[in-house]
């Protein structure tokens, strides 16, 4: 299957060149997934072993899922709370870390790969409520005094105006080290340097049926070909759907909208964005936007936990460009999308070992753009020898979504209906 149309698609910087597998082949570790989580752990096991033989299988394209046309932010931390997970005080500071040094790996690899994906730093976290702003405080002070993080700082509505201004927000955190990239440019430069490699073999519009795994991975694709694996690892995410049942009923694949404005006059901009940054407020259904390298607004809102549309995508957008940027609803969007991802009941990443051979990741609950760059890291090691932040991930808790498929939904826009309805009263 194609990209679908997104202002990724229409702006990307590269192409790299790959086959549909046609063949039966072994290998030592085969990836399913070429987003950034299966290109990433591919890239991470080739530097550390390169002698190791490594298929990537993809159904799609490289970075065609959540990887490819997300809000393109550029974040530390996790959506959901890790601290109130059975974690030591030690391991929830190597948890945080852990997140500190996704962004940072993020921005070692733009830089030592010369991957052209838009790179600007800098974050704002913005409150809508008074409740919002008194939570920020106590955030920056945490960041600041447990985890001893000291590129984040509070800003009050004034302080706020030197970087960006708008009436929906009252203060906002910021972050120095946080921004924002274009996603699939990222993904793709990975795999372009990946797809250097002769031990390294990418395949897309190639579907994974099923797999064994006993002293190997058999791995069976829709055509009738196999790949045979010592170590295998699923990177599937919101699309693993059947490939294995109780991995998908962790994870609930929910939609997502966004809008690119190309036409806004600079002169407009100005008026909210005193410089090129990146900004998402602190509402459960959030609003998050930024001023790309080339003054074009990319702007996301809104999410789908029933997975039906609305029937006009931009138009929906637009009213919560309204109460931010108010004036800048008359302007048309280049495009606009839509696109999965997958949330965990507690937000936080669902990372671990189905048995000796096949390790999976999934669920980054949209903060997944640093995260997953770290996370092939980490797999990697696992595989190659070992990591200690990889059991930190495993001793997250994680629930089953209930109904798998039948009734999951109804009860998940019930339980979402419940946190727009905090949003609103947050106002009162």
């Amino acid at each position: 299957m194609e990209y679908s149309d997104n202002y990724y698609v229409r702006t990307k910087s590269y192409k790299v060149n790959t086959n549909r597998l046609t063949e039966s082949l072994q290998c030592d570790v085969c990836i399913i997934g070429g987003g950034l989580s299966g290109i990433s752990t591919a890239y991470y096991l080739n530097k550390i072993n390169p002698n190791l033989k490594i298929i990537v299988l993809e159904k799609n394209k490289i970075g065609w899922g959540a990887s490819g046309r997300n809000g393109g932010q550029l974040l530390h931390d996790f959506s959901g709370n890790f601290s109130s997970q059975k974690h030591s005080n030690d391991e929830q500071k190597q948890l945080w870390n852990f997140t500190i040094d996704a962004v940072r790996e993020v921005k070692k690899n733009i830089k030592d790969l010369n991957i052209e994906c838009g790179l600007i730093e800098g974050y704002l976290q913005a409150a809508v409520t008074r409740s919002h702003d008194e939570e920020l405080k106590k955030y920056v002070d945490l960041l600041n005094n447990k985890f001893k993080y000291n590129s984040a700082s509070y800003l009050s509505n004034q302080e706020m105006k030197d970087y960006f201004q708008s009436p929906y927000y009252k203060s906002a955190m910021y972050d120095s080290e946080c921004g924002q990239i274009h996603p699939l440019n990222y993904c793709l430069g990975l795999a372009k340097e990946l797809s250097k490699q002769n031990n390294c073999k990418i395949y897309e519009d190639s579907t994974v049926e099923s797999y064994e795994s006993n002293n190997q991975v058999k791995v069976k694709l829709n055509n009738g070909s196999t790949v045979t694996a010592d170590k295998m690892i699923l990177c599937c995410n919101a699309y693993i759907g059947n490939l294995n049942k109780e991995l998908r009923r962790k994870i609930m694949p929910v939609k997502t909208y966004v809008s690119a404005f190309t036409n806004i006059p600079k002169e407009e901009l100005n008026k909210f964005f005193k410089k090129q940054i990146t900004v998402g407020d602190m509402l459960f259904v959030l609003n998050y936007f930024r001023l790309d390298k080339d003054d074009n607004l990319i702007f996301g809102g809104g999410v789908s936990y029933s997975n039906v549309d609305p029937v006009n995508l931009e138009e929906s957008l637009k009213k919560s460009v309204r109460k931010i940027l108010p004036g800048l609803e008359k302007y048309k969007a280049w495009c606009t999308w839509s696109g999965h991802v997958a949330i965990t009941v507690n937000r936080l990443p669902h990372i671990g070992a189905i048995d000796n051979n096949i390790l999976f990741a999934q669920g980054y609950s949209g903060h997944g753009l640093a995260i997953t760059t770290m996370v092939g890291k980490m797999l990697a090691k696992v595989i190659s020898s070992q990591d200690s932040s990889f059991e930190l991930f495993r001793k997250f808790e994680h629930q089953n979504f209930p109904g798998f498929g039948v009734i999951d939904t109804p009860l998940l826009v019930l339980a979402m209906s419940y946190f727009k309805l905090k949003d609103l009263l947050s106002f009162k």
